[in-house]
C-alpha cells in the first residue's frame, strides 16, 4: 500500500511539473538565410566554358590505352550549367554537364550550403555516371577567388579526392583549375567559364 501511494505521488508530481512554465516549449522558429550565402550570388545564372587537360598529357593518355582502342584525344573539353537559389536561399543548386572524351558526356547536380560550425560552404555532388561526393569551399580573403576540396566515389565505390581553385576575372568570367587523385592516377585540368546571356 505504501509503495502504491509513493508511486502515485511521484506520478502526480511529474505531471504537475510538466505544467509549469519552465517546461513550456516555444514553437520552432525557422532560421534566416546565412549572410555568407550572398557571396555565392555571382554564381547565379547560366555558364559555359572549356577545359584542357594539363596532366596527363595527350601522349601519355594515348600510351595508357590498349593499342586497338586508341583514338585522337581532344585538345579541349566543353562544359556548362546553370546555378540558382534553392530552398528559399538556404542552398545553391547547380545543374550541369561536361564532356568526358569523344562522345561521352556527364550530367550532374550539385548543392552548396553554409556550414556555420566550420565557417565554410559545404557541397554535395551526384552524376548520372553514378559518382557521388561531398566537399568544402571557402572564399579567399581577396573575395574574388575560392578554394575547394572534395572526396568522391565512382559508381563501383572506388574513392578519389579532388581540389580546385576558382578565380573571378570579372562578374562574367571565371578561371579555374582542378586536380583529382584516384585509382586511375592523377589528373589536372584548367579552364575558363563565361556567363551566358
Amino acid at each position: 500500500m505504501v509503495r502504491r501511494l509513493v508511486m502515485v505521488m511521484c506520478a502526480v508530481g511529474l505531471a504537475g511539473g510538466c505544467t509549469q512554465s519552465r517546461w513550456a516549449m516555444e514553437p520552432p522558429q525557422k532560421p534566416g538565410v546565412a549572410p555568407q550565402m550572398a557571396q555565392l550570388q555571382r554564381l547565379i545564372g547560366n555558364w559555359s566554358g572549356h577545359a584542357e587537360m594539363v596532366e596527363p598529357s595527350r601522349e601519355a593518355m594515348l600510351a595508357m590505352m590498349p593499342e586497338n582502342e586508341r583514338h585522337e584525344m581532344p585538345e579541349k573539353y566543353a562544359g556548362g550549367g546553370s546555378w540558382e537559389w534553392a530552398l528559399g536561399g538556404m542552398a545553391l543548386r547547380g545543374d550541369g554537364w561536361y564532356e568526358m572524351g569523344p562522345g561521352q558526356k556527364v550530367n550532374y547536380v550539385e548543392f552548396w550550403t553554409w556550414d556555420a560550425k566550420n565557417n565554410r560552404f559545404r557541397t554535395w555532388f551526384a552524376s548520372d555516371w553514378g559518382e557521388t561526393g561531398e566537399g568544402w569551399a571557402k572564399f579567399n580573403p581577396d573575395g574574388n577567388s575560392m578554394t575547394m576540396n572534395a572526396t568522391m566515389r565512382d559508381a563501383d565505390g572506388t574513392g578519389k579526392s579532388g581540389s580546385g581553385t576558382f578565380t573571378f576575372l570579372d562578374n562574367n568570367t571565371m578561371e579555374w583549375t582542378y586536380a583529382e587523385k584516384g585509382s586511375h592516377g592523377n589528373m589536372r585540368l584548367r579552364g575558363v567559364s563565361k556567363r551566358q546571356p
